[in-house]
């Protein structure tokens, strides 16, 4: 069994964030159109700019049993860190198998908290030696709840196993964990030719509301992304913001290249009933230029086109090593309802002036409504009428978002489509640039 180094458990409070400052208190409010203060810590640098590999869905963590699994199947304890080899468990007989090479940088992983004793959150990073509690959190849950969230991770060497890994922190209570890994960023190589990244204007390619109808279980939707008029003809993989919306019983989404097989194994979306919850998904293209997403609940499902991998693309991607808060505006500031916060990205806390795209952790809390928000290019183009992230009064969300720069430097906007006060952070995760 892997060995596991545990912290000491950090004092709860009703706020699951790690903050900048001291308090959790929010400040009196201030006057509409005040610009939100920017926190740049600062990183302690980044991988070297790599192409993209996509994966089929690989499973490389879940602590809730041991039928395939030979290190652990006992929940995270609260402030423990957990090493993650990015490495795919069987015991039939006892072995392991390589998910990504030694060269890997980074990598994409779907990461769900589930059988949740205490309100909490989850931070996924590269070292889980690195000392004291997260500066940066990647989940929030309420105990009892299953949440899930893609975020991309710097990979950090591992002395023991083939391939590299990751940690995952827990906060609070006692908490299950599974990992799917949906791709890796590495240099490119006559075996493992080059996907690079070229970001879209998001747009909206399927809503069962308007068409198709409600989904139950084993239904399937099929979403054409290869697209000559999105400029994403040829594409091997892409980025979609999937959302399930109103779900009247509890299931999962799982999406898969066309003309393949469903996984057995992983899923990139888990909802419960009621709650309307947003997940960003990378997921390989088939031959046809189409995607599958196949559902388990009763939910209406939204996808949106974010950016997509492969021969025509221009960006490659660095991934920060130390997670860094870009903004938080708990110190005094927020969104007030249906305004438009706009930060930058290019050239704050190392990431280069020439920075095309960024990959962020987005997390609303506080809200005093119901509401959602949409991430975009400041570049003066409008909002692109898609979303990111939705949330109920009262809740704290989080969803990784690849976002596009605009403007210079490069910026981000974000629409806060409510209409009450909500404060809104975000955590730089990696940047593309040119190459």
């Amino acid at each position: 069994m892997r060995t596991r180094s545990a912290m000491a458990v950090a004092a709860l409070t009703a706020l699951v964030l790690t903050l900048p400052v001291t308090t959790a208190s929010a400040a009196p409010a201030p006057a509409p159109g005040t610009a939100p203060a920017a926190v740049s810590a600062g990183t302690d640098g980044a991988t070297a700019p790599a192409a993209f590999v996509p994966l089929r869905i690989t499973r490389v963590l879940d602590t809730r049993n041991n039928q395939n699994w030979t290190r652990t199947w006992h929940p995270l304890a609260a402030g423990e860190n957990f090493h993650v080899p990015i490495v795919s468990w069987r015991n039939h007989a006892p072995q392991y198998y390589a998910a990504v090479p030694a060269d890997a940088t980074a990598v994409v992983v779907n990461v769900t908290a589930t059988n949740t004793t205490a309100d909490g959150y989850l931070t996924v990073r590269r070292d889980a030696g690195l000392p004291g509690v997260p500066a940066t959190s990647t989940l929030n849950f309420k105990a009892g709840e299953t949440v899930s969230n893609t975020v991309t991770v710097a990979l950090a060497p591992n002395g023991r196993y083939d391939t590299p890994e990751i940690s995952v922190y827990n906060n609070a209570g006692t908490t299950d964990v599974v990992a799917d890994v949906l791709g890796y960023y590495a240099p490119s190589t006559p075996e493992r030719p080059a996907q690079k990244y070229d970001p879209v204007r998001p747009t909206r390619l399927a809503d069962t509301r308007v068409e198709g109808g409600r989904l139950g279980w084993g239904s399937i939707v099929t979403a054409d992304v290869a697209r000559e008029e999105l400029g994403t003809a040829g594409a091997k993989a892409v980025v979609l913001n999937v959302t399930a919306v109103d779900p009247s019983k509890e299931g999962f989404v799982v999406a898969y290249a066309s003309g393949e097989t469903l996984p057995n194994q992983g899923s990139n979306v888990s909802y419960g009933p009621g709650r309307t919850v947003a997940n960003q998904v990378v997921v390989p293209v088939g031959a046809d230029g189409k995607v599958k997403l196949f559902n388990t609940g009763s939910t209406d499902l939204v996808v949106d086109l974010v950016g997509f991998y492969g021969p025509s693309g221009h960006n490659l991607y660095s991934a920060v090593t130390d997670q860094t808060r870009l903004l938080d505006t708990r110190p005094g500031y927020g969104a007030w309802a249906f305004s438009t916060l706009e930060f930058p990205v290019a050239g704050v806390a190392g990431v280069p002036a020439d920075a095309t795209a960024a990959t962020l952790n987005v997390t609303v809390t506080e809200p005093r409504a119901d509401g959602h928000l949409e991430v975009f290019a400041a570049d003066g183009a409008g909002r692109p009428g898609t979303s990111n992230l939705n949330f109920a009064a009262g809740q704290t969300v989080a969803n990784g978002v690849t976002a596009q720069l605009g403007g210079a430097p490069g910026s981000v906007d974000i629409y806060h489509h409510s209409g009450g006060f909500t404060h809104v952070i975000a955590d730089l995760t990696g940047y593309f640039v040119a190459g």
